[in-house]
């Protein structure tokens, strides 16, 4: 089977210019596939044919429109083009589709190229070098001012063999592309096929593709299923980015779908109102905030209003950071090339690169908005550093491995492998198995924590350990990240029943607190089930400092607070003893009045006691009666 290069040559130009009988000349197939074409001597739509490189493999070549009004197709085309055959008509020489073209080619990024001075057979040799001369001051300080400029004619064939060894040449230059990405097609035809279903066609713009395959349409629900693939007229057992692809798929039927469709690798890619881009503006006019504009991405078109995030107007010539909020969703990834067109009058206005896809609206003159945009911009084509600027714009909320891939334009594996060093190292912290969060956002979440606890600690300051619930309302975050950053930064310490504090803090008690504190528990222990009341007892301090004493020796296990009553930890222990015995004798019967003598207290003391031993599973109540949970072997 013939070898294809993962190479597309697109033709530009003016109409009627001759670009379809050059490109019938080169490749022995005329690419106006429509009737209309055919009846009209025009190319509407996009026309393919295979071209057969000097080393005998297929290389694409695609005829696109010149007719301003199908201006549109010809973007779609020059999406995916490696190499222009820009093509002027040398009785006619420069005109303003010539001059269009070459702006969108150089808005779409295309900086590899040659001009075909096309019908020399019609002038004399003097006009025809007018003409060059006239097609080397368009180029000059353009991405194609260096392109060889042959004259040729399709209908005598002069300069074909010098026009086809020049295309060859620049062919050849075109780095190979990589396929190991995430597979994507925007759609360019959809039919239907007579024994075969539903196909779509188009030029793929990253990965492969084979038969039994699982694809989606982006923004659609459910999958679709490879049946077969074609290139250049000929089945394949695989499909790859470069290639003229047509794909037999089922799942989908032809009125389900559209030009400006895509269909991908499922869950890398999403369709989005709001699209973050870089900006270059062409036309004479300025482009002012919030006009109304004509989107072209991929093989899409979306109308839309383009917001100015960093000034009111762009001028001719200059460069801008914008944001597209579209009436329709668009499937595009960073680093897509677009173009703008007014959305009445359909001038081109300008273009540049898609930044990121978005659901909200980004706000103007915000400093940390066009940062962002800035990073995004000097990331692209560094996946991994655009996952960086990407999950340092997310802040601490981080970014589910799905919103990742839509803004990086890679899988979910290739993802995990991609940040694995960054994970390792401590830059990007895994949050459970789907989330990452920068690293500097968690610090910043760390210092926050400090914080909150130093104020807890204000705030209780005789309390070694603070309640992680009480902080956590200081602090806004997600309990899982939360649970991650005390686990792994060494300011903080956590203890059982949901405590946390600054490492090595401990309370502090004033020389008239310890007096207090020693007295209290010295007195508690005496009082056994008959206890003085602390109140009284800490009299001499401050009301403030009286509770925060009382809840360090409680959160210190010293002090028991039963209703209104405190006792002391180790009487506690001891009367939970002497219920035991008590019941033990009698069968596992309490007798209230007898337990209270032998406890010497009042029920006034001994009700609270026998509650809480409730509550703990030693004793039971029936009525006014209680008997031990477990007569042998009771706890």
């Amino acid at each position: 089977m013939t070898a294809i290069r993962q190479v597309i040559v697109g033709t530009a130009g003016h109409i009627d210019h001759g670009k379809s009988a050059l490109v019938e000349a080169l490749t022995g197939v005329h690419p106006d596939r429509l009737a209309e074409e055919q009846a009209r001597g025009m190319t509407i739509d996009l026309g393919f044919a295979p071209y057969v490189h000097r080393s005998g493999a297929l290389v694409g070549m695609i005829d696109v429109p010149g007719h301003e009004r199908f201006l549109r197709n010809m973007v779609a085309g020059a999406t995916s083009v490696d190499v222009v055959l820009l093509v002027v008509a040398a009785d006619d020489g420069v005109m303003p589709q010539t001059r269009e073209h070459l702006a969108v080619l150089e808005l779409l990024g295309v900086r590899r190229g040659l001009v075909a001075l096309n019908k020399v057979d019609l002038v004399d040799p003097s006009l025809a070098e007018l003409a060059h001369l006239d097609v080397a001051a368009l180029l000059a300080g353009t991405g194609l001012q260096d392109a060889p400029i042959v004259h040729v004619s399709a209908v005598t064939r002069a300069g074909l063999p010098e026009l086809r060894v020049a295309l060859d040449a620049l062919i050849e230059e075109v780095p190979p592309r990589g396929d190991e990405g995430p597979f994507r097609l925007p759609m360019q035809r959809v039919f239907s096929a007579k024994g075969h279903g539903t196909v779509v066609t188009g030029v793929p713009i990253s990965g492969r593709v084979a038969a039994g395959d699982a694809l989606e349409v982006v923004g659609r629900e459910g999958t679709v299923r490879v049946r077969g693939v074609q290139a250049y007229g000929a089945q394949r057992d695989v499909g790859r980015a470069g290639h003229s692809t047509a794909l037999n798929v089922t799942g989908i039927e032809t009125a389900d779908v559209t030009r400006g469709d895509v269909v991908a690798t499922p869950g890398v890619f999403a369709a989005r109102r709001r699209l973050s881009v870089h900006y270059r503006h062409v036309a004479g006019d300025a482009l002012r905030n919030n006009l109304e504009v004509r989107l072209h991405v991929g093989t899409a078109e979306r109308l839309g209003a383009a917001v100015v995030l960093d000034g009111d107007a762009v001028l001719p010539g200059a460069e801008a950071f914008l944001q597209l909020r579209l009436h329709e969703a668009v499937v595009a990834a960073p680093g897509d090339r677009y173009l703008l067109r007014h959305a009445a009058t359909l001038a081109v206005l300008g273009g540049g690169s898609v930044l990121a896809a978005t659901d909200g609206r980004l706000k103007r003159f915000k400093d940390r908005v066009l940062t962002d945009a800035r990073e995004r911009l000097a990331a692209q084509g560094d996946p991994a550093r655009l996952a960086r600027v990407a999950l340092s714009a997310a802040g601490r909320r981080g970014l589910p491995v799905a919103e990742l891939a839509v803004q990086t334009g890679l899988p979910a594996a290739s993802l995990a492998a991609l940040l694995a060093p960054l994970v390792e190292s401590g830059e990007v912290l895994a949050v459970g198995s789907q989330r990452f969060v920068e690293a500097g956002a968690a610090e910043e979440l760390g210092d926050e924590l400090v914080a909150a606890l130093r104020a807890e600690h204000r705030a209780q300051p005789l309390l070694d350990w603070a309640d992680l619930a009480a902080v956590r309302r200081r602090v806004e975050t997600d309990d899982e990240l939360l649970s991650l950053l005390l686990q792994r930064d060494r300011r903080f310490e956590t203890a059982a029943g949901g405590r946390v504090r600054q490492r090595g803090w401990r309370a502090q008690l004033s020389g008239a607190q310890r007096e207090a504190h020693d007295a209290l528990l010295a007195a508690l222990r005496h009082g056994g089930a008959n206890p003085p009341a602390a109140e009284t007892l800490l009299a001499g301090l401050p009301e403030p400092e009286r509770r925060a004493l009382l809840a360090m020796m409680k959160a210190a296990g010293e002090v028991v607070a039963l209703g209104e009553h405190w006792f002391a930890a180790e009487a506690v222990a001891r009367v939970r003893g002497q219920v035991l015995a008590h019941g033990r004798a009698r069968g596992g019967a309490i007798d209230i009045p007898a337990l209270r003598d032998e406890l010497g207290t009042t029920r006034k003391f001994l009700i609270p006691l026998l509650e809480h031993f409730d509550a703990a599973g030693l004793t039971v109540r029936h009525g006014e009666r209680r008997t031990l949970r477990h007569v042998e072997g009771a706890p």
